[in-house]
């Protein structure tokens, strides 16, 4: 199952529905340029050896305005 560049709240409907196991780790920059929105995104999926989805997700940054 693909998930990249998927909004997580679908991606985590869709992987109960399957019902497949699935972890999120949520990643940011160490400094913050733009102002992050809310919605998270999967940016990077692997599945390891148990069958768990392990999913990497970030929030869509903001664009600042001069």
């Amino acid at each position: 199952m693909d998930t990249v560049a998927q909004p997580l709240s679908k991606v985590i409907c869709k992987l109960e529905q399957a019902n497949i196991k699935y972890a999120v780790t949520v990643t940011q920059p160490s400094r913050k340029t733009f102002q992050m929105q809310d919605d998270l995104f999967v940016i990077r999926q692997q599945l390891d050896d148990d069958g768990i989805y392990n999913l990497i997700v970030a929030a869509k940054m903001g664009k600042e305005v001069f």
